[in-house]
């Protein structure tokens, strides 16, 4: 049976799933879940997951959310060599656990905190929220340095974590180009197969929603 997808493109967590999907070689059965009109408190949405968020996936029966434990769980089944993003030695895995940490604490709230009046309020962030925001994005620039990736110099689970995170800046247009480390790693995940086209699904949505 294939694994389906219940997703709103605009999430980050979302296309983190997406975006480790992609990279592991297994095609999902997405459907789209309209976050703007309640579809997620819909009852059958909520039978199948009462925690009503997205991403959630269903694989003839089983079902998760959370992204971080859905990535885990579909690269551990469904990838041919899953050390490779997930490595089983305790340090290397260690490091991958603290930047899906960080971002689930740090960076993500920080984006977060950002763009949500922007998106749903139609006004600036506060001066806090644009402190926040550009103190993770300094320090998340001073983790990368000399890295290639987030948790080092191979691809791991944390990059689509961290990626989907830092994705959604474009939406905003916001300025990340003094970041240069952030750039060359943003770079890098922009070229791997299929995550450029899962941002400008991203972008189109955005401006579909921006328009309308």
């Amino acid at each position: 049976m294939p694994v389906t997808l219940y997703h709103n493109i605009l999430s980050a967590p979302c296309r983190a799933v997406m975006m480790c999907a992609k990279t592991i070689g297994l095609d999902l059965e997405e459907k789209s879940v309209d976050l703007f009109s309640g579809e997620h408190m819909k009852p059958e949405f909520l039978a199948m997951n009462p925690c009503h968020c997205v991403p959630t996936i269903d694989e003839d029966g089983f079902i998760m959310w959370e992204s971080r434990a859905i990535n885990i769980y579909l690269n551990d089944k469904y990838c041919k060599t899953p050390e490779k993003l997930y490595p089983k030695n305790p340090e290397k895995r260690a490091q991958i656990n603290l930047m899906l940490q960080y971002d689930l604490c740090s960076f993500n709230p920080a984006i977060v905190g950002y763009m949500a009046p922007l998106l749903f309020a139609k006004k600036d962030p506060d001066e806090e929220a644009k402190k926040k925001l550009a103190d993770q994005l300094e320090t998340f620039d001073k983790m990368l340095e000399g890295k290639k990736y987030v948790a080092g110099n191979e691809l791991s689970l944390a990059d689509f974590t961290l990626g989907g995170s830092c994705g959604m800046l474009g939406i905003v247009g916001y300025d990340t180009s003094s970041y240069k480390n952030i750039v060359a790693w943003r770079d890098r995940m922009v070229a791997l197969p299929g995550i450029k086209d899962i941002q400008e699904r991203m972008m189109a949505a955005a401006a579909a929603m921006q328009s309308s």
